[in-house]
């Protein structure tokens, strides 16, 4: 996750934080906000597959290409906007066009040949399922 990573401890500085100033996110950020070019998604694991979600409301189904090579799946769209409007006196014509590509590993247990996905209502569904079944690994941690 791009900007979610674990931060090394740093030693107090004689500033204060103030002037500890994350340039790389601030620009992911800035960017994302004026031209967003990627979508967010939801991963979760199940016993027999990955299931993937990713909200992309106003995409038509065509214009949506998904690819796996190598432990990456790639999901990529361009969407492309046209609206007009006449009147006795005046035209009025908006034009927007967009597209984004976002490239997500998976494990190396994936069933390449049996990936499946659908889309609905701005919803796009990719499983993935796995060539061996297994539960999720990790536990839950009570906490005291």
């Amino acid at each position: 996750m791009r900007g979610r990573e674990l931060m090394p401890w740093r030693r107090r500085s004689f500033f204060p934080n103030i002037f500890e100033f994350d340039v790389e996110n601030f620009l992911d950020n800035f960017f994302d906000f004026f031209y967003p070019q990627s979508i967010r998604i939801d991963m979760r694991e199940t016993e027999k597959e990955y299931i993937i979600e990713a909200d992309m409301p106003g995409y038509e189904k065509n214009s949506i290409e998904i690819r796996y090579e190598n432990d990456m799946l790639t999901i990529s769209a361009q969407q492309d906007e046209f609206t007009e409007e006449k009147t006795d006196h005046y035209i009025h014509r908006e034009r927007r066009r967009g597209s984004f590509r976002r490239t997500i590993p998976v494990p190396d247990n994936v069933d390449a040949e049996n990936i499946k996905a659908s889309y609905n209502n701005g919803v796009l569904r990719i499983i993935l399922p796995k060539i061996n079944p297994s539960k999720p690994s990790g536990r839950r941690i009570e906490i005291e």
